[in-house]
């Protein structure tokens, strides 16, 4: 073991490190620390003293200095560990094993970028690794966060991370992926894993070809329903209804605590009540009540309370909609997404539709209203090859998925329809110039060319008075002047939603709003007022301990 690994070494406080140390350490400063410190290290391991302090310095941080100086202060008996005295270090493993802690590194007070942290026994995992929205003014941008995650994740073996479970494949959960160490497994379910690979297939990111590969030896895939054993967690992924197919919610369980069988019940011979001791968290991810899916909402918590026999001590809960009405943004269940389109297309024929290309739950709805007004529809070959991979899941277990043909742009070009729906995804990110130029690019192709649009996103994208604002994706849409239909379905809770889904979960101890910009408008939910008291309002990077 070299100098360096030695000191490092303390910070599992192995007694005869811990006693040599204590004892060669003068603790009058943290700089006379640490060189008294490097001393020690450099003479028990034949080296430099002046190499291993260069060494040092660059490894320590003053966060880090002030919990060795805690360690060493500590000296044998008491022990401390993270703020904790134990008498010794059975006690200080026990404990150990059964705690439950909690941090949301980024989303308390904004939508999207969402990063949590679960650790329970010796286990630690991520929910989520988002990148931020278009806007966002949070905590830590996306290189400072990911620093300090991941910093912290190679040089502790106690912040050792066991993996990283995704809730869905949208870009403020999913986005820096590619950041994450390549000895850190990734967790997520088969279809977010085929809609990955097909978008960059498309985006022709190589690196990212390589990451979601079979050869890869990263991707680690779970079924929605079925028990997944992580160390010392049991976690339970939940399919759940959101704007992208195919959302997981997790219930994660601290297996040491508590005794369960291989489906996550509570074992036959565990003796009678011994699974209520088993610390439980729900991480919602990103769920709704308006889609085609949504009755998955109100099965959750039966599934959790009466097939797994489990109670919810903690619910991480997104809170999007906190700050916006329905009312305002005119938003629908996706049948009145149908409904809208299908009464829209009879008086207009020739329709732009703005809708991101993921959101197959609209695209679906626009699709089978083109279908029943009997209008051709057109795309990019990524547009249709992407809802050919949805409606080749989905189409197994409803005939809503099965889409009608969908024709690429060169056959419009070859026929020149007067009539036709153009699916363009959502246009975000492109410029002005570009996104202005395919009204006219088009119009080349069709007949009497008299173009209506579509809208079907979040109307904040064109608000030049929001952080979101996307010049190029308005300039677009003003291109259309008075013929523009907005007609969308939000992809989150709303209040009324949250309700219910709280009152129904039922948890027991704390409420963490996330994925929010009003984390206090919990408070003010329609729902009872022992809940209200549970809504704890922690900063970004504050940890909960689950007592």
């Amino acid at each position: 073991m070299t100098a360096i690994e030695t000191i490092k070494e303390l910070y599992t406080l192995k007694s005869d490190l811990l006693q040599s140390a204590a004892q060669a350490a003068d603790f009058t400063s943290d700089d006379t620390l640490l060189r008294s410190v490097v001393r020690w290290a450099a003479k028990i391991c034949g080296e430099n003293e002046d190499a291993v302090l260069n060494e040092a310095k660059a490894f320590m941080t003053a966060e880090q200095m002030s919990v060795l100086r805690d360690i060493l202060e500590a000296g044998l008996k008491p022990w401390k560990f993270e703020g904790r005295v134990f008498g010794s270090e059975e006690q200080r493993d026990e404990w150990r094993k059964t705690r439950s802690l909690i941090t949301v590194h980024r989303g308390t007070k904004q939508i999207g970028g969402s990063i949590a942290e679960i650790c329970m026994g010796r286990t630690t995992v991520l929910v989520d690794c988002g990148s931020e929205l278009p806007g966002s003014q949070g905590s830590m941008g996306d290189e400072e966060i990911i620093k300090k995650i991941f910093d912290n994740h190679r040089r502790y073996t106690d912040h050792h991370l066991s993996g990283v479970l995704f809730s869905h494949y949208h870009g403020d959960h999913v986005g820096l992926i590619d950041k994450i160490p390549a000895d850190i497994p990734l967790y997520m379910d088969e279809a977010m894993l085929t809609i990955l690979r097909t978008l960059h297939k498309h985006t022709r990111n190589i690196a990212m070809q390589e990451l979601l590969s079979e050869n890869s030896g990263r991707i680690r895939t779970f079924t929605p329903g079925k028990l997944l054993n992580i160390g010392d967690m049991n976690v339970i992924p939940f399919f759940v209804d959101h704007s992208a197919y195919h959302a997981n919610m997790f219930l994660f369980e601290n297996k040491v605590t508590g005794h369960t069988d291989g489906q996550g019940r509570p074992s036959v011979g565990a003796g009678a009540g011994c699974a209520a001791f088993a610390t439980t968290v729900l991480h919602s991810g990103d769920f709704r009540g308006t889609g085609y899916m949504s009755k998955s909402l109100d099965m959750i918590p039966k599934l959790i309370h009466d097939h797994y026999h489990k109670q919810v001590d903690v619910l991480l809960t997104e809170g999007t909609m906190m700050n916006r009405s329905v009312e305002e943004e005119h938003l629908l269940t996706e049948w009145d997404v149908h409904k809208e389109a299908k009464f829209f297309m009879k008086d207009h024929r020739q329709i732009f539709v703005v809708c991101s290309s993921t959101n197959f739950d609209s695209l679906t709805s626009i699709c089978n209203a083109a279908k029943a007004n009997n209008i051709p529809i057109y795309g990019s070959p990524y547009i249709i090859e992407m809802l050919k991979t949805f409606s080749d899941m989905a189409g197994k277990y409803t005939g809503l998925y099965r889409l009608p043909p969908i024709q690429g742009i060169d056959e419009m070009k070859r026929v020149r329809p007067k009539e036709g729906i153009i699916l363009l995804g959502s246009l975000l990110n492109r410029k002005g110039e570009d996104a202005y130029t395919l009204y006219d690019r088009y119009g080349h192709y069709m007949s009497d060319y008299n173009p209506h649009l579509i809208y079907s996103m979040w109307q904040g994208f064109l608000n030049p008075k929001h952080p979101a604002y996307d010049e190029g994706l308005a300039m677009f849409v003003r291109r259309f002047g008075s013929s523009v239909k907005y007609i969308h379905s939000t992809g989150h809770a709303d209040k009324e939603t949250l309700a219910k889904f709280i009152e129904n979960v039922a948890p027991r101890k704390h409420i963490i709003p996330f994925h929010t910009e009003n984390p206090a408008g919990f408070k003010n939910l329609n729902i009872k007022d022992q809940y209200k008291e549970m809504v704890i309002l922690p900063q970004d990077g504050d940890t909960i301990e689950i007592v």
